[in-house]
């Protein structure tokens, strides 16, 4: 009977090691079915979003240790939606700033706001992850989108692996960016 109690110990504190690292690649999503644009597509232009979340951490660990990522958050987010917006066949392309962007002469310039990009561990085999931002789309002659404000959320149960935490932030972007994206095509027009 011990044995099996000591091989359980053994076992349980190996998967444990195996669980989350404190920092999280924030890789892009892989695009199936890259589009090519059409000659006529709007061309569109994505600037860096703005990060507006209160701490740069990405969440906290149950040690109390914080998640963090392994680059800029904001960049994360919104050079995602560009790749998302390409592949729906727009002509796109990112700037750094609004005035970089503006001196490409787009028809149409996406910026935003990364608000929320939430992961806690919760225990050895259940994270949650959160994400929201908010865009407006501008056209060259001026006119405004109302702000509009996506959020995505998603809660990962399993067997802990290091894969865990990247695997979950990347599929949550996906549900933030995707209907991100179909909202600014009907914004501009664009199907």
């Amino acid at each position: 009977m011990k044995f099996f109690q000591c091989l359980l110990i053994v076992g349980t504190f190996l998967l444990s090691a195996c669980g989350p690292s404190n920092t999280v690649p924030l890789l892009a999503p892989s695009i199936p079915n890259n589009v090519l644009p059409a000659p006529n597509a709007p061309r569109v232009t994505v600037v860096a979003f703005e990060d507006k979340r209160d701490s740069q951490d990405l969440g906290v660990r149950r040690d109390g240790t914080a998640f963090v990522g392994s680059q800029d958050a904001s960049q994360w987010v919104s050079q995602a939606l560009a790749d998302e917006l390409r592949r729906c066949g727009l002509q796109v392309s990112y700037a750094l700033t609004p005035d970089q962007a503006r001196g490409g002469n787009p028809d149409y310039i996406v910026t935003g706001t990364l608000d929320k990009a939430w992961l806690r561990e919760i225990s050895a085999t259940e994270l949650i992850c959160d994400l929201s931002a908010t865009f407006r789309v501008a056209s060259r002659s001026g006119k405004l989108s109302n702000r509009e404000t996506l959020n995505a959320g998603q809660t990962r149960n399993g067997l802990p692996s290091g894969d865990v935490a990247q695997d979950l932030m990347i599929t949550t972007l996906r549900d933030l960016v995707q209907p991100m994206a179909r909202k600014i095509q009907n914004i501009i027009g664009h199907k």
